[in-house]
């Protein structure tokens, strides 16, 4: 007998949020993670980013 077996457990972490978020509030998360990195460097300078 074949059977498929599926599985309806999501994987956890941010590529699972990411598909599940709206079009929209995952443009606007984007723009402000660059604001917010913009702003370290213009306020801390180089040393405000690690890379």
């Amino acid at each position: 007998m074949d059977t498929e077996r599926t599985t309806t457990t999501r994987a956890r972490g941010s590529r699972a949020a990411d598909g599940r978020r709206h079009p929209m509030a995952k443009a606007v998360r984007n723009v402000g993670i660059v604001l917010d990195t913009a702003a370290r460097v213009v306020f801390l300078g180089r040393d405000g980013v690690k890379l």
